[in-house]
């Protein structure tokens, strides 16, 4: 009888952890960010002023060279201040370290969906790591945005995050190559970006749907 308890108690346990991961993960790196900021004396109530980025761009290794381009030009054109790990991150910083700050100090995070994203460990980190940011650091304002630039990867997107379809906070970059529609997408990116409004609230219990 006693070795069924531990069992059953083991098991309750394991699938509380499993259901909470991601909770637990970001309060996790959070308090530690906090420890770190409040012995060196560091202001951290958070607000307007508490950004360093409008935007933290998370992406595939492959997309590389599409977010170069799109960051170059949204900061150019708009007078955005964006945030990607290959130049921002800093050195000697745990990665799991730098996305958390960089999700936290970013007043948003752009997520660039493909294939390659999807099956990234640590994009779906950063995914799921903004989304724990809205519920319980920004009291359920939605920080995520999505750029398509596969489509077939919305179908493959996380049933947990399909608010975020329903309430068309996505943009999804022209298959083709024509000029004026990409201009207009960027130009409608940099105003997404620049506006400080939410347009839906995060669903506070998205962590259990998993």
């Amino acid at each position: 009888m006693t070795s069924l308890v531990i069992v059953i108690l083991t098991a309750t346990f394991s699938r509380i952890l499993y259901r909470y991961r991601w909770k637990l993960r970001y309060m996790y790196y959070v308090a530690r960010e906090k420890y770190r900021d409040n012995v060196q004396g560091s202001d951290v109530t958070g607000g307007e002023s508490s950004y360093y980025f409008d935007a933290f761009v998370s992406y595939a290794d492959k997309d590389r060279g599409f977010v170069i381009d799109l960051v170059k030009s949204l900061e150019k054109e708009h007078n955005l201040k964006l945030c990607i790990h290959h130049r921002d991150f800093i050195p000697g910083t745990g990665i799991a370290d730098n996305i958390t700050n960089a999700i936290h100090y970013s007043r948003r995070t752009v997520c660039i969906m493909t294939s390659p994203f999807l099956e990234s460990y640590w994009c779906m980190f950063e995914l799921n790591m903004a989304r724990m940011e809205a519920i319980y650091s920004r009291e359920g304002e939605n920080v995520l945005f999505l750029v398509v630039l596969e489509k077939n990867a919305m179908a493959k997107l996380p049933f947990s995050f399909i608010d975020l379809v329903e309430s068309k906070s996505y943009l999804e970059f022209p298959e083709n190559e024509d000029a004026d529609e990409s201009s207009a997408f960027r130009s409608k990116l940099g105003a997404t970006l620049k506006s400080h409004d939410c347009e839906f609230k995060s669903p506070v219990t998205s962590e259990e749907q998993e």
